[in-house]
This record gives structure tokens, C-alpha cells and sequence, in this order.
């Protein structure tokens, strides 16, 4: 794991090493750096495969190839017995170097090869091109900015805010994307001249021009694979077996991230499957509130694990305007505050962990994966002419502890949750599942946002798309299951379930691995029908199939529990009140200028009620606030070092 920096189509002195040591959290252990007329390249090293001889960048033999890469590549070393079948002489043992090797066999097509993690630049020097490449699912990042013939690029936007050969402009669009969703969709962002190049996409630059093209795409399965129960049970376990091997593979100490639910559980029991040696593993639990750190430690005790546990408080809320930094983006996810916390202790003992992200997003295993199929199920029987009228009144009437048992939601709904529930039953339908989609997520929505905005901001932002075309544009002979899955791969899984995975994980220079996203096993997953994901209301129904094979029935017959950061009980927190104080006063809400004081006060006034709703969108905002300072004010230069 590393960060790489990169700018081509000019020089400047001091740049490339100002960028580069920005990211001196993403790779602690080494840093080196190309340069050539017009073209420069930086790597800061997190040693993990071939630990003395994986300097980079790296070239080829004549040295006309230079390549720095964030991430691995799991099957390098076939990959690497093929190159020297071919008389390929490679001067290490790292998985690095076969990709340079790769590129003068296929070209472009090399990415097509490859099965891993990353995000690479590499220089070809007749070609006088640069090209930059994300992996399929997006599990490393890589931000670039153009102007006027010259490209900078890094792993972090921060090192891009080290370049002042362009002014940054905040872009309303990213501002408002991220009130509704909690993060940043791409691929722009918050700033109008920063991009994110999106998951399973090359970018190549030559002659002054950048051109930009997708290599893969998740497949929208309109005809699922044919087969028994048991027969697409044995294709899952040989997929994810295999996953779990090549992610265990390492030349530094590996261990993984236990939460004592479903996903992290057959994780680790698959790894013991495959260790002689006890393994690492690391839960975090809540002082304030029932969690799994006993399940965890139970699930760690039946399998042998070597075990530490982690104890958040109400008061690490402190942390957040160092994870805000960290983060480059704003993420409204209080949950931000436990992964770091995991990562930071985890790191005394291994440098890579392995963790569960993916398998709700491949296998269906959201709460709202669930909503989404009872409410289909709803549109079809009850036109949506009748919908309003009749469950207005009706959810109203029900106590919200009954909607919260039905819909498994982890804290107190109150009316303002009410009202998202109705607004949702009344627009699903077979033709609007991206409206009721994001409609479902969203934390702030046209209701919200009508009193929120000011009215000079609302006037900025005039004209803005809610959603992507693509959204639009699904093959409604998929089925609905599916349909619901391959939304999440447009930007859901890249800009925020695995910004928040690689952004915590790398302020703790830490390498996270995630199993259930192998490519192989994620185009297995979306092709299987859908009767073995989301079963009588349960979901991820193959994987606990599976984890039974490995752990006991409380593991796996246990309900679906979110990783939840309770933010609706911080308000009498000290540090809570300190840090709304400062972020959402009514002078720093007046000099910014996007909202209406009203508005805030009220927001701030709603969330002592209880309502997690309320205290979701206070805790965004006040994350969204601290971005500013971060990146706006201070142009990201350096992290807070209090805590």
C-alpha cells in the first residue's frame, strides 16, 4: 500500500516532493521520485510484498517504462512466471514490477489481467504518454486536475492542493450531493478542477489532452446463472476461498477485523482455514450502548483467534476534525470515528488487515435492500394514486418502535423518519427505482433542503442533476434485486463505503483488504439469481450458507445487525456540544453563506429530541463545516495534531 503523485505537461521545482510528502501517512517506510523533461512522478512505500527490493518507481530493462502504484496485484506471480516465459528479465520480487513488463506485452489491454487493488501511473517514454488506471471496484483512489495542457495527479486531493498552478472553486453540485447522500459522488467532487477517476477506468495523457475510458463494468445480470442451491453454493465457496487466499498472501504480519457479525465472522473462520498460526483480530465496540464485542470475542474463542477488543466513547467525537483531513472529502458517517480507532490499534501488530466491505452491496444484505423489495412488492399491489392517502395517515397512527421492529432500523424514528418511510412507499414503482433509490439514502431531500439553502446558494446550483444518466438508463428486464445491486456500483462502493475503508486504514498506515470485492467473485455474485441473496427477508443468504459450514448457529442465524455509530445520544456529550458550538455558529453559518441561520438553529434546536435523523444531518453538517476550515481555509495543509 502507498500513495503516488504525479504532474506531466510542465515542470516545477519543489512540486513533486511538496505532493509527495503529503502522503507520508499512506506509505511511512520508504519515498522515491522520476523525473524527466515534462513528466514527473513520486511514491511514498508501505512495504508489504518483496520488503527490501520493491523500491519504486519502477522501470522495465532500457528503462523507457516508469511506473509508481498505490495497492496489489494478487496473482503477480503467475502473472510474473508468463513474463519470464517470455524472456522478460525482472529485477525483483515484487508485484510491482510485473506490471511495466505487462504493459510491453498488451498495452492497454494490461489492465484487463490483472486481479487486485490499485491506482497506477506509468510513463511510456516513446509514446511520450502518460497513463493513469484505477481498479475494477474503485478500492484505490486517484484524483487528478487538468488545466490548459498540464495534468497533476495523487492518491489524495490534499497533495493536489500543493500544486497553486490552479485556484480551487468550490462546486455547489458536490456541496449538494453530499447533504444527500452523506458523500461525494464522482466523478467530480467538491472542488469544480478536482476529479476522481472513476473505479475500472484508464485515463491517458498525451499531447496536452487527457482522454478518459472505462475497462469494466459490474454486469447488470438480466438472465441469472442456472443451478441447484448447492451447485451455486460450491461456485461461491471456490470464488471466495480463493479470494480469501490471495489476500493473504504477504511479506509482513496479516490480520482481520472482527465484529462479531456474519461478514467479518466467515472471514476470519476462512482464514483459519487456511493458517496454521492463530490469527489477529481486532473488534470495536461502544461503551454507551449494546454491541458485538461480545459476540466478537465469542466468535474469536471458538476460532482460536488471537483477540483485542477496542472501546469507543462519546467524547472521540474530538477525533473528527483530524479524520475530516484524512478523509479529503467529506463523509457525514460518524461511523468514520470507530474504523480509525480499529485501525489505529490494530496497526501495533499487523500491516495488513482484512475486512468485510462488499458483501451487502454484492449479496444483498441491507436493511434497505429489504425496504426496497417491500416496497416493490407494495407498488405492484397498491397503485401510487392511493399510496399517500393511505399510508399517511396509517404510519402516523403506528408508534414509531413498531415501524423501527419492521424495518430494523438501529435507533429512534421519529416523525421526521416517518416521513421519509412515506415519501418512499409512495414514489417506488417498476420505472422509478433510481428516484426511490436515492430518495431511500438520502439524508437531506427537496423537503429538507427547500428551508436549509440560502437563497444565493439555491441560485448557484440551478440546473443540477440529481443522479447520473446512467441510473436512467437500466435494463428493466433485470430483476428488481439486481437492479437495486448495480446502483450501488456507480459510485456508492468507490466514493464512500471504500473512501471511508482506504482513507481510515492509510492514516494508520495500514493496508485493508477487502475479500468479498475480488473481482472474479463480485461478477460471480451479480450473476446469481436473486433467490439466493435476499430469502424470506433475510439477506446474503449463500454467505451464511457458507458460514455454516465454519462457525456456529449464533453467528449465522443471528439478524443483521448495522456497524452503527450511535449519533443520536452524543448531543450531552461535552465534546459533541463544543465542537456543534464552533462549526454551526450563527456567524460561521453567516460567512459561509450557503444556508439560512433559521434553518441551522432550528436543525440545532431538533436534534436534543432523539430523532437519529435530526442528529444525522446536525452531525453532517458539522462535518461539512470542518471540511471547510480543512481544505477551503487552509487549502488542506496540514492535520490537526491535538488528537
Amino acid at each position: 500500500m502507498c500513495g503516488i503523485t504525479g504532474h506531466a505537461g510542465f515542470d516545477e521545482e519543489g512540486l513533486l516532493e511538496a505532493m509527495t510528502s503529503t502522503l507520508v501517512h499512506r506509505g511511512p517506510d520508504d519515498d522515491g521520485y522520476f523525473r524527466a523533461p515534462k513528466i514527473g512522478l513520486g511514491h511514498r512505500r508501505l512495504s508489504i510484498i518483496d520488503v527490501s527490493g520493491g523500491h519504486q518507481p519502477i522501470e522495465n530493462e532500457d528503462g523507457t517504462l516508469t511506473l509508481v502504484v498505490n495497492g496489489e496485484i494478487y496473482d503477480y506471480k503467475a502473472l510474473r512466471d508468463e513474463l519470464r516465459g517470455k524472456g522478460h528479465t525482472l529485477a525483483t520480487e515484487s508485484d510491482s514490477e510485473v506490471l511495466v513488463h505487462l504493459y510491453e506485452e498488451h498495452g492497454l489491454d494490461f489492465l484487463r489481467r490483472l486481479n487486485g487493488m490499485f491506482a497506477l501511473a506509468l510513463w511510456d517514454a516513446k509514446k511520450k504518454r502518460l497513463v493513469l488506471a484505477r481498479d475494477r471496484i474503485g478500492i484505490k483512489p486517484l484524483y487528478y486536475v487538468e488545466v490548459g495542457g498540464r495534468l497533476a495527479f495523487a492518491s489524495e486531493m490534499k497533495a493536489l492542493l500543493r500544486w497553486r498552478g490552479f485556484d480551487p472553486t468550490l462546486d455547489p453540485a458536490g456541496v449538494h450531493d453530499y447533504l444527500a447522500l452523506r458523500y461525494v459522488p464522482g466523478p467530480g467532487g467538491m472542488f469544480r478542477e478536482i476529479k476522481k477517476l472513476p473505479a475500472g477506468h484508464f485515463a491517458v495523457f498525451e499531447n496536452g489532452r487527457l482522454r478518459v475510458e472505462r475497462y469494466w463494468k459490474a454486469e447488470l445480470c438480466t438472465e441469472p446463472l442456472e443451478g441447484s442451491d448447492d451447485e451455486l453454493l460450491e461456485g461461491f465457496a471456490h470464488h471466495f476461498e480463493e479470494s480469501i487466499r490471495r489476500r493473504l498472501v504477504a511479506d509482513v504480519p496479516v490480520g482481520a477485523y472482527l465484529s462479531g457479525g456474519l461478514d467479518s465472522s466467515t472471514i476470519v473462520a476462512a482464514i483459519a482455514k487456511q493458517v496454521s498460526h492463530p490469527v489477529r483480530t481486532f473488534t470495536v465496540g461502544f461503551d454507551y450502548q449494546h454491541d458485538e464485542l461480545e459476540q466478537g470475542a465469542r466468535t474469536a474463542a471458538a476460532l482460536g483467534c488471537q483477540h483485542t477488543e477496542i472501546h469507543c466513547r462519546a467524547s472521540d467525537v474530538e477525533l473528527m476534525p483530524k479524520l475530516v483531513w484524512h478523509l479529503d472529502e467529506p463523509v457525514g458517517d460518524p461511523i468514520v470515528i470507530p474504523m480509525y480507532q480499529l485501525a489505529r490499534e490494530a496497526k501495533k501488530a499487523v500491516t495488513v488487515i482484512l475486512t468485510g466491505e462488499g458483501a451487502d452491496e454484492v449479496f444483498g444484505g441491507y436493511l434497505f435492500h429489504k425496504v426496497l423489495a417491500q416496497g416493490y412488492t407494495l407498488a405492484r399491489l397498491v397503485p401510487r394514486a392511493l399510496r399517500r392517502g393511505l399510508l399517511e395517515p396509517a404510519l402516523a397512527a403506528t408508534p414509531a418502535s413498531v415501524i423501527n421492529l419492521a424495518f430494523q432500523y438501529p435507533a429512534a424514528l421519529g416523525s421526521r423518519g416517518k416521513q421519509k418511510v412515506v415519501d418512499y412507499l409512495s414514489l417506488i414503482g417498476p420505472e422509478s427505482l433510481p428516484d426511490a433509490y436515492r430518495h431511500l439514502i438520502s439524508l437531506f431531500d427537496e423537503r429538507d433542503t427547500a428551508d436549509l439553502y440560502s437563497a444565493d446558494f439555491r441560485a448557484e446550483l440551478e440546473g443540477h442533476t440529481a443522479h447520473p444518466e446512467s441510473w436512467t438508463s437500466q435494463d428493466t428486464r433485470a430483476p428488481f434485486l439486481n437492479r437495486v445491486l448495480d446502483l450501488q456500483f456507480e459510485h456508492w462502493l468507490s466514493d464512500d463505503i471504500l473512501t471511508k475503508q482506504d482513507k481510515m486504514s492509510m492514516a494508520s498506515s495500514i493496508e485493508g483488504r477487502v475479500p468479498f470485492l475480488d473481482h472474479e467473485l463480485v461478477e460471480y455474485g451479480l450473476r446469481l439469481p436473486p433467490r439466493v441473496k435476499l430469502r424470506g427477508g433475510v439477506g446474503k443468504w449463500i454467505v451464511r450458507r457458507y458460514a455454516e459450514r465454519l462457525l456456529p448457529p449464533e453467528v449465522t442465524r443471528a439478524k443483521k445487525q448495522p456497524f452503527y455509530n450511535p449519533i443520536e445520544r452524543y448531543p450531552d456529550e461535552p465534546a459533541f456540544r463544543e465542537l456543534l458550538d464552533d462549526t454551526l455558529s450563527e456567524r460561521r453559518v453567516r460567512e459561509r453563506g450557503l444556508f439560512r441561520p433559521e434553518a441551522i438553529a432550528k436543525l440545532r434546536d431538533s436534534v436534543a429530541g432523539g430523532d437519529f435523523v435530526y442528529a444525522k444531518q446536525v452531525f453532517s453538517l458539522m462535518t461539512l463545516e470542518l471540511w471547510f476550515q480543512a481544505f477551503v481555509d487552509r487549502r488542506g495543509e496540514a492535520a490537526p495534531t491535538s488528537v
